[in-house]
């Protein structure tokens, strides 16, 4: 892999047989583990390194300063894409905090410490086993007195209980009969950006256990209570010899023996973190129980229960890709990223840009999350996506207060969210204030949720308010133009932010008409069964008649002779190039030229074509192939977000060529680095999209509130595609390959399913098969 050192050894394992100073930051948001609620990068447990080293809660937040100093060098900075007068007023924001660092195991033979830069590295291999969630290192290592020691290290964050975390060591003397030192516990020295921002309240070591009590920071002052259990075992005999240190820099046991040649001594390291943010109670008090719990319960027993529920989960997500074995497992490596990013058991927090493998855009909740991560999850195991919404629910009185502000009603959610729900965006940058497109894209989700599960329960509790909190903010905004009896949605940015300040881009229009038709129908629905949200939000029936006659009006943009659908009003007198000028500043800020965009048809991403795509909004055949053909050309993709729309696209008009690349760039973009930034972290949305190209694109798969549509578009040299979906509570196994599509329902299924396939109807029964021949069946007509 390009800028990884990694291998797939087979469908299950990535690798890395040497290590490389040069490949080590990228491979440590590589090999992250994780479950939803922790995420440890793969840094070394004998020392993690500034930058490297990172682990993480989800929704552990403090604030800290950040230090930007960009400047404009051409007229598109200085006028569209920065506020300078804001930046000299920016100093702190929110961020993730990089907790502690709870990997501390360091060896010493005959007094000199195993690093990988030091002695001779006579074998190293690196597994992260996606089978099982878990990281594995063995090295053969020799120091520089000539004794040779097998040292082997094995950690997983448990998917059995959110709060722990294990490391297994084991070291062997190969040739020696040195003394081994161990020193296990926590390296409390990590920092924040740059910034030890943590503020530690207690420490304590007593017997072959220790505790530390911190403050996330200064501002938000969350507290994190995380505790340690050692237990050593050499040849299978318990030894309970310990020393501790506490001082400042480490919280840790020693322990130390004379190692005989050929035995095995090991250590088992078992963690258990919680934060105030998941309990009232008391947090030592938790974690004084939970440590002796584990002390009493073998690593072997919890890797097990972890394995169990682990492969449970995965199973639900995994896409098996034969005929392409690079295919498959680089599908399988973004989707296992996709799987550790969402916090299962909770809604504290939400999906971020880098999930819980870096602290880059600082663990914010961006549009990213309800448009190109939570389908997965909807599809898949919607119990963990209905989170996402419950955490925009959640945040619901903050949004209601955004659009106060604003001088609207109802609710307006910030371009990124955090602790509170307020806009915690960088203020220096004008577009994220314009791209109030997230504020549809919240309803879009919910309403996708619910065309996905069936789930009225959940509407009636939650999701109504936010769909009428949200259509009431719209009815607010839009704009009507008198002479031509029309409404309107001025001053935006669309998903494209190289175009700020446009009037009605097409993506927001489109999304809002759908958003304020539905919030109609939900109401003309679900009214007396959600009498009591009706009640407390003081719903109107004068107000559903507006959202009714704006649906109607609200401008679509599309040219009716060409079916062009220009991304926002005057896109297409725009000059189809793009002059550059000025010098490197742009490129730091996700544009692949220092160009006069406002100037320019290039776009950073998708727009128009999520219309299509992901949201499913359908149009004819020849719109959407004029479109398309046109829109691929003018993006240049510096977000990566464009590749899984481009791959679905691309599918849907019998493109498989550019289909395969796209999605290949979808899911190997970090492990190929192919932004050059993956030592940041994953680029999450991108990953989850790439299963979505796979079963929106290639099987064709969409989930409509009433049935399933299939329109597959299967890759010619793949043999076969297999993978699950639930809809409305119904598990499905998909399977196709070149000749046709077959979908057969769970045994344990209750009720029927709806699918349409090429204009037809068929009913697949609870426990039954249904096969639809997709092949292609060409012939030569000679004249």
């Amino acid at each position: 892999m390009k800028q990884s050192n990694l291998l797939f050894e087979d469908e299950w394992c990535v690798v890395e047989n040497e290590y490389s100073l040069e490949t080590e930051p990228n491979v440590a948001a590589l090999l992250t583990t994780g479950n939803g609620y922790i995420g440890v990068r793969g840094s070394l447990e004998e020392f993690g390194s500034l930058r490297i080293q990172g682990c993480y809660i989800r929704g552990l937040i403090d604030k800290i300063y950040e230090l930007p100093q960009p400047f404009a060098d051409n007229m598109y900075m200085k006028k569209y894409y920065f506020d300078e007068d804001r930046l000299k007023h920016f100093e702190k924001q929110d961020c993730i905090i990089n907790f502690i660092d709870i990997l501390l195991v360091r060896v010493k033979v005959g007094g000199e410490t195993f690093y990988p830069w030091e002695g001779d590295m006579l074998s190293w291999k690196r597994t992260l086993d996606m089978k099982s969630n878990c990281l594995f290192r063995e090295v053969r290592w020799k120091n520089n007195k000539g004794d040779i020691s097998i040292i082997k290290f094995e950690r997983f964050s448990s998917f059995d209980d959110d709060h722990v975390y294990c490391i297994k060591l084991s070291v062997t003397p190969e040739n020696h009969n040195e003394v081994i030192e161990i020193i296990s516990g926590l390296d409390l020295r990590t920092k924040t950006n740059g910034q030890r921002v943590a503020k530690t309240v207690n420490s304590e070591v007593f017997e072959n256990k220790m505790l530390h009590v911190n403050l996330s920071g200064d501002s938000y002052r969350f507290t994190f209570c995380t505790g340690v259990c050692n237990s050593f075992y050499p040849d299978g005999e318990t030894v309970v010899l310990h020393a501790n240190i506490n001082d400042g820099d480490f919280l840790a046991n020693t322990i130390s023996f004379q190692a005989k040649t050929g035995k095995t001594y090991t250590l088992e390291k078992k963690m258990y973190v919680i934060t105030s943010r998941d309990t009232d109670e008391n947090l030592e008090g938790i974690v004084r129980k939970k440590l002796k719990e584990l002390d009493e319960i073998v690593y072997d027993k919890l890797f097990e229960s972890h394995v169990i529920k682990w492969r449970g989960f995965f199973k639900e997500m995994d896409v098996k890709i034969k005929g392409d074995e690079s295919a498959d497992v680089s599908l399988r490596f973004s989707t296992y990223h996709t799987a550790i990013a969402i916090a299962r058991n909770d809604a504290v927090h939400s999906l971020a840009a880098k999930g819980l493998t870096g602290e880059a855009y600082n663990n914010f909740v961006w549009w990213d999350c309800e448009v190109y991560q939570a389908p997965i999850f909807f599809h898949t195991v919607p119990q963990a996506g209905r989170n996402i919404l419950q955490y925009r629910y959640n945040k619901l009185d903050a949004a209601r207060q955004i659009a106060k502000a604003e001088g609207r009603r109802g609710a307006r959610f910030p371009f990124t969210s955090s602790v509170t729900g307020e806009e915690t965006v960088w203020e220096f940058a004008r577009h994220p204030f314009m791209q109030i497109h997230v504020v549809a894209d919240v309803a879009w989700a919910v309403l996708n949720y619910h065309a996905c599960t069936g789930d009225t329960k959940f509407m009636i509790e939650f999701g109504n308010e936010l769909l009428w909190e949200i259509a009431r903010y719209w009815a607010s905004r839009v704009e009507y133009n008198e002479p031509l009896d029309r409404y309107e949605i001025k001053n935006v940015t669309g998903t494209d932010e190289h175009h700020p300040y446009v009037d009605n881009n097409a993506y927001t229009n489109y999304l809002v008409c759908f958003v304020l038709k539905n919030a109609v129908r939900m109401y003309k629905t679900l009214k007396e069964a959600s009498k009591r949200t009706v009640e407390k939000i003081n719903l109107q029936s004068q107000e559903i008649n507006a959202w009714d006659e704006i649906s109607k009006k609200l401008y679509l943009p599309m040219d009716e002779d060409t079916g062009m659908i220009p991304q926002f009003d005057g896109y297409f007198r725009l000059d189809k190039g793009l002059e550059v000028k000025g010098g490197s500043t742009a490129k730091a800020f996700q544009m692949k030229e220092s160009g006069l965009y406002h100037e320019s048809q290039v776009i950073k991403q998708p727009d128009v074509m999520l219309l299509f795509s992901y949201l499913n909004f359908t149009f004819n055949d020849e719109v959407y192939r004029r479109n398309w053909n046109y829109y691929e050309a003018r993006c240049e993709a510096s977000s990566s977000l464009s590749y899984p729309v481009h791959s679905i696209c691309a599918s849907d008009m019998g493109q498989p060529e550019s289909a395969y690349r796209y999605f290949m760039k979808s899911a190997r973009l970090d492990l190929d680095d192919g932004h050059d930034c993956a030592w940041q972290g994953m680029h999450s949305a991108c990953a989850a999209g790439a299963w979505l190209a796979v079963v929106r694109g290639v099987a064709g798969i969409v989930f409509r509130e009433d049935m399933i549509e299939v329109r597959p578009n299967m890759i010619p040299w793949w043999q076969e595609v297999s993978f699950y979906i639930t809809w409305h509570g119904q598990k499905l196994e998909v399977s196709l390959n070149n000749r046709a599509i077959c979908i057969k329902s769970n045994e344990t299924n209750k009720s029927s399913v709806p699918l349409e396939s090429k204009g037809k109807m068929f009913e697949l029964a609870a426990g039954g098969i249904i096969s639809l021949d997709i092949a292609v069946k060409g012939k030569v007509v000679f004249a």
